[in-house]
């Protein structure tokens, strides 16, 4: 009973830590985040306590089984979070075993990506030092027959394109209760994970939807089209908004029909795209307008003339949605290459208290202009369904 007061609990912290982002107010994003590290150290403890050595139990709670590697790298970490002097102590052990085992990272990821649709859905990768994205550029010449040449040779260069990723820093603290250091590496494994993913997931998803360019992602809400001006202080600008009042084939496919074509004029193929709005829009515009009652007397939502399926995300603005190809977006995150996780005592907290900084770097960006189209729904019609009717032939 008490884990799912928790999970709830951490659902509303997570939520309170990411609208104090959004609005820029410093102090309520410290105070949330304070709030959600306390309330993962109460459900580490409760699993400790309730499940002990259970490794089925625990496996079902989302505790993995941990690698020598990651198990002898925990260890020492809370060894070295003992000693009276543990930032020293943390800096000898990274320099003799190295940093935090690249597999826990990888796990994070591949959470992120289970856990949130929006991830799952674009091209995200965890990578190492990646500095270069090579595309296919949406061309059918991939392919010739012949011998080569340099003609040929020139041919199948034109099909590719590549974009300049310099990595990003991507930073979340990690606050250790020292009490939690006694629980084990599998506990502790737990407890950083949980923290890293949720941290990491309100940064990719503000970066992913609106992210300006400057020192960060590009995100889905931004005009990239060639030769617009990016502003050093404010990035790339933002996407004129277009205004659709219905889901009808007709409206719909205009707008969808803009995804279909690079800026190179060149077509592309797909069979679905992406609608992503926030959660009150959802309701009260998305839903009404693509939501009719069927001839059985039930309902039936999110109905499109065009495969098309919704993503809720509370980074979209209201009054706005975002239609896209994810599949279209890349995203890769990796380790630093000086190490993953340091100690730091920039943040003065209580004595019983060992903060760590882990530190990744990642980059993304749509493939070009025509990825995505933001959309105007402040004035989205409701569903309706028209029904023709025949005046009955007399019967002979």
């Amino acid at each position: 009973m008490l884990g799912n007061v928790l999970e709830a609990r951490q659902k509303e912290t997570i939520a309170a830590f990411q609208k104090a982002l959004k609005d820029g107010n410093e102090e309520s994003a410290r105070e949330a985040f304070q709030s959600f590290l306390g309330n993962v150290v109460e459900m580490v403890k409760e699993d400790y306590e309730t499940y002990g050595n259970d490794e089925r139990a625990l496996s079902q709670r989302g505790y993995r089984q941990l690698t020598n590697e990651e198990k002898k790298f925990y260890q020492k970490l809370i060894k070295a979070g003992k000693e009276a002097n543990p930032k020293q102590a943390f800096t000898d052990l990274l320099g003799i075993e190295g940093g935090m085992p690249e597999t826990i990272i990888q796990d994070v990821l591949k959470d992120l990506q289970d856990k949130h649709p929006l991830l799952d859905k674009i091209n995200f990768q965890n990578v190492k030092y990646l500095t270069r994205w090579i595309l296919n550029d949406h061309t059918k010449q991939t392919a010739v027959w012949g011998a080569i040449n340099s003609e040929i040779e020139k041919k199948i260069e034109s099909s590719f394109r590549e974009i300049d990723v310099n990595l990003c820093k991507l930073t979340a603290y990690t606050v250790i209760p020292k009490d939690m250091l006694d629980l084990g590496p599998q506990f502790l494994d737990n407890y950083i994970r949980t923290i890293l993913r949720e941290a990491l997931y309100v940064g990719i998803e503000t970066a992913i939807i609106s992210g300006n360019g400057k020192n960060q992602p590009i995100g889905l809400n931004r005009d990239i089209h060639e030769g617009v001006n990016f502003n050093s202080s404010t990035g790339y600008p933002e996407k004129t908004a277009v205004k659709i009042k219905s889901f009808t084939p007709a409206e719909y496919g205009n707008i969808v029909a803009t995804l279909a074509v690079t800026e190179k004029g060149r077509m592309r193929a797909f069979d679905a795209v992406t609608l992503i709005c926030n959660q009150v829009d959802y309701l009260k515009k998305i839903m009404p307008a693509t939501t009719v009652l069927n001839g059985v007397g039930a309902y039936a939502r999110d109905l499109f003339p065009f495969p098309t399926e919704v993503i809720r995300s509370n980074e979209v603005k209201t009054g706005q949605a975002i239609l896209c190809l994810p599949e279209e977006v890349f995203f890769g995150v990796g380790g630093n290459k000086d190490g993953t996780i340091v100690y730091d005592d920039s943040y003065k907290f209580l004595e019983d208290i060992r903060t760590y900084l882990i530190k990744l770097h990642g980059n993304g960006r749509p493939y070009d202009n025509t990825v995505s189209v933001v959309l105007d729904i402040s004035e989205l019609d409701p569903a309706y369904i028209t029904v023709k009717t025949e005046e009955a032939l007399p019967v002979a």
